[in-house]
């Protein structure tokens, strides 16, 4: 029926169609098929759609009568598709004024007999101690009924303010101005809209809401019933900081009215144990296909597709604390989030950074796997954090032991940026079998891998020496500065307590039980011990060495293993013995006095020249180690012109080699040498024709150039 003015039916004449109470359920455009020709544009000033909510007193001006009948039959058939919604049943009715009585509204018959026999005629103002739902559920009582005394209140001032009329309320400025300094979350935010909503249907986040509430010229209805809301609404932001990441993310993205797409979403990304699952997985606990699984999780997820701007407080706190720690190993972070209260106890650092890329929020993070354990790195640190897991494998494997120092060093060459001290310092100890020797200082070593090197070494002196000190262990380790840096005594000791069967004792490193050196040694160490437990326990070099010699030792690998070998100490000039022997310094200056005196004072060059047609002569006398390491030297006058590679011939013109010259040092005389049994004393003469690139060489008393 079309409204006359005059009548008591909804709609009437100049009153609002959709009362302001309802705008909040009735957010839906209008049709346009009745925009067409009715002079109304179909959209508001600044680009926002006409909607039903919009239908307000002006609508008379821009509407026929039929169109206004039937756009208000649509506005009860929406109030009625919501009255069931848990909105209706905890929002308030608006309380009426003071002294109103239901005839002084223009309200139809059926509403106003519903309202007498409910027993508010007598005083209307109890509506306001009721629910929406409540009023509905009045006997006889239809969204209708509720449309038209609502639209009648409104139309004769039918709601109360607190304060005076020139006085706003205070409390609800009070509540407005706390609101706006919270977080400013959006109006579409799935766990705040209907609050905001229910508000005003036309703010876009609770910061214009506080701003609106705060430049009103009058209060909205009920003021105090508005502050509540209010009240509410800011407690709830202000709640968001106390829960966990994996409950925001919840409540962001996994609607309460979709229970088992909810349970869904949760059960495939983890926000209840941790723990991500797969399509396959997620589809047979709840009997549909992956696929589907597939379908709802995109679809939940891409709700918010500027998801970046949504309020997300634990979130970023979290993002933080992250970004503060890195490099960190992820048990750490993920302990700290718990012990804070960021997320549940066994929540994964995968899933918040999952839940971030939900939210728009990409973290600048990767995770390396460290063994057993893993560790989260800026991206230019992945790599570097790779290298430094490798080389310190490397390391122990063959040196037994390491600092934290010498692997950045290293590292940093290859990856300048991603390489710092701190990336070394939390990359090590996740490492299988990691120990620390002395973490001040940053040596460390890995127990599994340890077994060469340094380990090796310390075996090889105990099974000689059965104990010796630490002093005497560093310098005997010390002999081979190719294989390891020389560790502090204290690093020694402290590495000497975690290997096995052996026994500090203060600064005295003691094997327990003894060890055979015949098991420890083999090869040219266990031939040098040998003689000089037979001979020694101390012996002239050059005696020692025609021992190992007639034992069947090669010359070159006598010297190379005396050098550097950690089971023999230099205890004078060309004396050596056995590591952690007790001589005596009688007996070691005996050795040096008898060496003195067999030493030859006859100087192994004894002559050069230039032949008449412009050769360079040189005349040698054979000493013991010219005649067994076929080694002699240049003159420094002639050392710029005898350079490089000469062919090698007998006296006799035979091709013999090459002779090799190099800083005034000449070798290849090896074969020559033993093919003619020269020996200590012998005469050589070596002539070189630096044109024809050739050097001749003659063996006798009776060589000559």
């Amino acid at each position: 029926m079309a409204a006359r003015k005059g009548t008591n039916h909804y709609p009437r004449a100049g009153e609002r169609i959709v009362p302001t109470v309802l705008r909040e359920f009735l957010t839906d455009p209008i049709p346009g098929r009745f925009l067409a020709g009715s002079g109304r544009k179909d959209s508001k000033p600044g680009g926002k759609e006409l909607r039903f909510c919009d239908l307000d007193e002006g609508a008379w001006q821009q509407f026929p009568a039929t169109a206004i009948e039937e756009l208000s039959r649509l506005v009860v058939k929406r109030v009625a598709a919501c009255q069931t919604g848990k909105s209706f049943q905890w929002r308030r009715f608006p309380r009426p004024a003071k002294d109103i009585r239901l005839e002084d509204l223009h309200l139809e018959n059926r509403t106003r007999r519903c309202l007498q026999q409910a027993g508010f005629e007598d005083d209307p103002r109890r509506l306001g101690n009721h629910s929406l739902a409540e009023i509905l559920a009045i006997q006889a009582f239809g969204p209708r009924c509720l449309i038209d005394l609502l639209s009648a209140l409104e139309a004769s001032r039918p709601i109360e303010k607190d304060a005076a009329p020139a006085r706003l309320s205070p409390m609800l400025t009070e509540e407005a101005s706390r609101l706006s300094k919270t977080i400013d979350v959006r109006g579409d935010d799935p766990r705040f809209s209907d609050q905001i909503k229910e508000l005003d249907v036309d703010v876009l986040s609770a910061g214009e809401l506080a701003e609106r509430l705060l430049g009103r010229e009058i209060d909205p209805p009920d003021p105090k019933y508005t502050s509540a809301r209010v009240r509410c609404l800011r407690k709830s932001i202000e709640e968001m900081s106390n829960l966990t990441v994996e409950a925001e993310l919840t409540g962001i993205f996994g609607p309460a009215r979709h229970l088992r797409n909810r349970e869904i979403l949760i059960a495939y990304h983890g926000w209840r144990d941790g723990r991500q699952r797969t399509l396959t997985e997620v589809g047979k606990r709840f009997g549909i296909t992956r696929e589907r699984v597939r379908q709802i999780c995109a679809k939940l997820t891409r709700r918010h597709q500027d998801a970046a701007t949504i309020a997300a407080p634990v979130m970023d706190s979290a993002l933080r604390l992250i970004d503060e720690r890195l490099p960190c190993p992820l048990s750490s972070i993920e302990a700290e989030l718990a012990d804070r209260g960021m997320t549940s106890k066994g929540m994964t650092l995968e899933v918040v950074l999952s839940g971030a890329g939900l939210l728009g929020r990409p973290a600048d993070v990767k995770i390396a796997k460290m063994g057993s354990d893993k560790m989260a790195v800026r991206p230019e640190q992945l790599n570097a954090s790779m290298a430094i897991v490798e080389l310190a494998k490397k390391e122990a494997y063959f040196r037994g032991l390491s600092t934290v120092d010498s692997i950045n060093r290293i590292v940093s060459r290859k990856f300048p940026e991603g390489a710092s001290l701190a990336l070394v310092r939390e990359t090590l100890p996740l490492l299988e079998g990691f120990r620390w020797l002395d973490e001040k200082s940053g040596w460390f070593r890995l127990c599994p891998i340890s077994k060469h090197g340094l380990p090796k070494a310390i075996d090889k002196v105990l099974s000689v020496a059965g104990e010796i000190g630490v002093g005497e262990l560093r310098a005997a380790l010390g002999r081979n500065r190719r294989m390891w840096d020389e560790p502090p005594p204290r690093v020694l000791l402290e590495f000497c307590r975690q290997l096995p069967d052996v026994q500090v004792e203060g600064s005295r490193i003691v094997a327990d039980p003894p060890r055979d050196w015949r098991k420890s040694l083999t090869g040219v160490e266990a031939t040098l011990v040998e003689v000089l437990q037979e001979h020694g326990p101390v012996m002239d070099r050059g005696a020692m060495e025609d021992l190992c010699v007639a034992a069947g030792m090669n010359r070159f690998s006598f010297h190379a293993f005396l050098s550097w070998s950690p089971v023999i100490t230099q205890f004078g000039h060309s004396v050596y013995g056995l590591s952690g022997s007790r001589v005596s310094r009688r007996k070691v200056d005996k050795l040096l006095v008898s060496r003195r005196a067999k030493r030859s004072p006859r100087r192994v060059l004894d002559g050069h020249g230039h032949t008449e047609d412009g050769k360079i002569w040189l005349s040698y006398r054979l000493s013991k180690a010219a005649s067994a390491y076929a080694v002699i030297t240049i003159p420094a006058a002639l050392k710029n012109l005898v350079k490089g590679r000469f062919a090698l011939l007998c006296d006799d013109g035979e091709p013999m080699g090459t002779l090799a010259t190099k800083d005034g040092r000449a070798w290849g005389l090896g074969s020559l040498m033993r093919q003619r049994k020269a020996k200590v004393g012998d005469r050589i003469v070596v002539t070189l024709d630096l044109e024809k690139r050739t050097a001749t060489v003659t063996m006798g008393e009776d060589a000559t150039a």
